[in-house]
């Protein structure tokens, strides 16, 4: 498994512990024997040991930062936030661990005082387990992070040390109402719908809208992500955990100018498709999406051709 270990703080102590060995020299004349000193080899063996520990005093908070921050950059999502507290009046020494499926992003070792603690602030979307291990206590207590605890909310996952010398998980969320952000699970040969606009269109407005259709015909599960801006402003933030033969359907009802994002988690693909005013007219408009076994992505525009008298509200075909 590789390893990546993100720190970015300041201010901030770093303590390496290093365990090694000395000899005095006795009154005699006679060199050591073997047995009596230690090699340089011995002494770096027992030096790596000892790992790096960061130690942080009582009533402070080191902040560690965790992937490339694309979060920030688009969508409505923010990071979601994972802690390691001592709030108990011992100081506690322990090993905070982040994973993805494939790799991990983070780990750190450390001393905390009374009240202290590290946070790790996630800035990617994607599905994650934090582990933290307290050697001393003999405790291990182990999260997972999903796609849909990003919000548009601040959110944190806090382990602690307890009283009793055990530890403990809790969650912590702002209540923001979350206008756009969706969180949602296909199951198999079902669909998912939103409409972004008015709703229904009314019939005699002679105004058409323009649909995303976003199909699963593999036979793995992924989890996607849609985006909807206007202006390079998010609309619309989906995350969709689709099942095979799942379908996800999103409706534009408001003539505009849109860029459509869909992207695979699992296989960092991303399509982009541009909607311009010219689609939403009385013909049938759509982006048409799949996903393939190997959670590539494929996308086209596909419309009617039709001419539309909207006075009237009636169509006739185009020579």
């Amino acid at each position: 498994m590789k390893r990546r270990t993100f720190l970015a703080s300041a201010g901030i102590g770093l303590t390496t512990a290093v365990a090694g060995c000395t000899s005095q020299a006795g009154s005699s004349s006679s060199p050591p024997t073997d047995s009596e000193t230690p090699t340089s080899e011995d002494t770096q063996t027992d030096t790596e040991q000892e790992p790096e520990r960061t130690h942080v005093a009582a009533d402070d908070t080191v902040e560690r930062t965790i992937g490339t921050e694309s979060l920030d950059e688009r969508g409505l999502r923010t990071p979601h936030h994972v802690a390691f507290g001592n709030p108990t009046a011992q100081s506690h020494q322990g090993t905070m661990t982040v994973s993805t499926a494939d790799e991990t992003v983070f780990e750190e070792s450390v001393e905390l005082e009374a009240n202290a603690s590290i946070v790790a602030s996630i800035t990617d979307l994607d599905t994650y387990t934090a582990r933290v291990t307290v050697p001393e206590l003999d405790a291990t207590e182990e999260i997972t992070v999903e796609p849909g605890q990003f919000t548009c909310n601040v959110t944190k996952t806090r382990i602690s040390v307890q009283d009793d010398e055990t530890l403990d998980s809790m969650g912590i969320s702002t209540q923001m109402a979350c206008q756009g952000v969706v969180s949602e699970h296909v199951a198999a040969r079902e669909s998912a719908s939103e409409t972004l606009g008015d709703d229904p269109i009314p019939a005699d407005t002679g105004k058409g809208s323009h649909t995303l259709m976003l199909r699963n015909p593999s036979e793995e599960t992924w989890t996607t992500r849609v985006l909807v801006e206007k202006d390079s402003t998010a609309q619309f933030d989906g995350v969709y955990t689709v099942e095979p033969e799942g379908t996800v359907l999103i409706t534009l009802s408001e003539r505009d100018t849109y860029s459509l994002s869909m992207g695979v988690l699992e296989t960092e693909t991303t399509v982009t498709e541009q909607v311009t005013p010219d689609n939403f007219d009385c013909n049938r408009s759509s982006t048409r999406a799949e996903i393939d076994d190997a959670g590539e992505l494929t996308a086209s525009a596909v419309s009617t051709l039709m001419a539309c008298d909207i006075e009237t509200n009636s169509t006739s075909e185009s020579p």
